[in-house]
């Protein structure tokens, strides 16, 4: 029987959080007032619009109209607030979860952590019904509260004996069909496929959200052929390593097949890629989490950490106490898990030099991975390996807009979404200008950087506050600390979703 330490962590999640109700702490747990959004504008003057891998377009004004660009005209060289800033379209993460355990507020904060990273779109890869998303971004379009546009692939879907208990179990063809007939009238906007299904339940799965119009994405499972799973965007890279052999498919060990990984199983992928037309998504910045907890005291501390809300960081997901994937790593396990994290950088660059399409995605939510910042790092970790600032970013965005759909993906267009992120500097030119965001526009909303950071701050109080720690992060914390001492179960964590 697979068990893993995650499969826990819901169920600590959810005793915590009733004992924390139950001795008072709704009062503390209660989320701060949200201002509504700011009210639309009519112009962004004077700009350089800059969307990457198709065009470069100095001094520009840009009129919008109902949360849409209506024109794009030239302007004076010095004229409007704006002038002389640079314009991207909005980023995107592809693969996101919102917090395990979830408490009030918790999805409106993911939420602006990924808008005051410029992010305006991202899709949601399990456990968010389309009845959720739908009530979210109902809230968002309205001004009520900010975040991105958000796509959602309803529950991940797992063969018998799932990972956790949040997976939906698929047994066969018949039940694959009608699983993604219902989750097609739901509204979701994709299918996520997992680690234990079939051969026989993926095809169906694919046939039947193909004749929907969805993608199926997600891991290969762990039996199947990448060639025969055939998944539209490949989530972690799962499948591109060599299969399996005696390396063990558990937490950290399903990793291990990348140290095989050559340059004959790269041409078979990038073959078997091009002729299926496959998408992945690598996550680097996910595997590189693992290695976090190894030095603990100063990842906590530092800026993306500091900013999560405390009870994952400092509770559910503590590298001290919790269910973090990082305090179980042996020292031949983080060498190991090093080594597949190169193996998968120089595979994510040859990739991309074949052509083929490649996804911002993060994983955010995981263990110390930390929305709005992770992609950050992702794109970093893109450049780091070798791909150009430009051609990174393009995948955040034009290679976004074409697999989203136009209209929920960003472009600098006439009749695209208001959807942009204004920078001091070009990070075309060099990633770490990311860092220099000044506002960002999400659906003809403009957001300042001020605005943003203000907005942040209030969560950041709450979460903090004496009150919140007390009657939340330390109950969770003494539960996920008893409960994995009590298991003793070193090594049986998944890190990735």
């Amino acid at each position: 029987m697979r068990v893993s330490l995650l499969v826990r962590s819901a169920a600590i999640g959810v005793i915590a959080a009733g004992i924390a109700l139950s001795v008072g702490a709704f009062v503390a747990a209660r989320p701060p007032a949200i201002e509504a959004a700011p009210l639309r504008i009519a112009s962004l003057e004077g700009v350089t619009l800059v969307e990457p891998g198709v065009a470069r377009a100095k001094h520009r004004t840009l009129h919008f109209e109902a949360g849409t660009i209506r024109a794009i005209e030239p302007a004076k060289e010095a004229e409007g607030t704006w002038a002389g800033h640079f314009v991207l379209p909005g980023l995107t993460d592809t693969h996101l979860h919102m917090p395990m355990l979830s408490m009030p507020g918790d999805a409106e904060y993911t939420a602006l952590l990924l808008l005051s990273h410029g992010v305006t779109t991202a899709r949601l890869l399990g456990g968010t019904s389309a009845a959720d998303v739908a009530g979210l971004n109902r809230r968002i379009e309205a001004g009520e509260i900010p975040g991105p546009r958000l796509l959602t692939c309803g529950p991940i879907l797992d063969g018998p004996d799932p990972v956790l208990p949040g997976h939906e179990v698929v047994l066969d063809g018949d039940a694959a069909r009608e699983t993604v007939a219902r989750l097609a009238a739901e509204g979701v906007d994709c299918i996520k496929a997992y680690d234990g299904l079939s051969l026989e339940t993926v095809t169906a799965l694919r046939e039947a959200a193909h004749a929907a119009g969805l993608s199926v994405i997600g891991h290969t499972p762990q039996d199947v052929r990448l060639e025969d799973a055939r998944l539209d965007d490949v989530q972690h890279l799962r499948g591109v390593h060599p299969p399996f052999e005696d390396e063990g498919r558990g937490y950290p060990d399903y990793l291990r097949p990348w140290l095989r990984h050559d340059d004959a199983r790269l041409a078979h992928v990038i073959s078997v890629s091009r002729a299926n037309a496959m998408a992945y998504t690598p996550t680097l910045v996910a595997i590189e989490s693992m290695l976090r907890a190894r030095n603990w005291s100063d990842w906590r501390a530092g800026s993306a950490m500091q900013a999560w809300p405390s009870h994952l960081r400092e509770g559910l997901f503590s590298a001290e106490v919790g269910v973090n994937p990082g305090r179980f790593l042996t020292d031949e396990q983080a060498t190991m898990v090093g080594a597949a994290l190169e193996a998968m950088a120089r595979t994510t660059v040859r990739l991309h030099e074949a052509g083929l399409l490649l996804h911002t995605g993060t994983d955010s939510n995981a263990p110390n991975v930390v929305p709005g910042f992770a992609l950050h790092r992702e794109l970093a970790l893109w450049v780091e390996a070798g791909i150009t600032p430009r051609d990174a970013l393009a995948a955040s965005t034009g290679a976004s807009a074409r697999t989203l759909g136009a209209r929920k993906g960003p472009r600098l267009a006439v009749g695209a979404p208001a959807d942009l992120v204004i920078f001091r500097e070009d990070p075309t030119q060099d990633i770490r200008a990311l860092s220099t965001i000044v506002a960002v526009v999400r659906d003809g909303r403009l957001f300042s950087r001020a605005e943003l950071d203000q907005r942040v701050a209030r969560y950041r109080e709450h979460y903090e506050a004496g009150a919140y720690r007390l009657f939340v992060v330390g109950p969770l914390r003494l539960l996920a600390g008893g409960v994995t001492a009590f298991l003793g179960e070193r090594g049986a964590a998944t890190t990735d979703d």
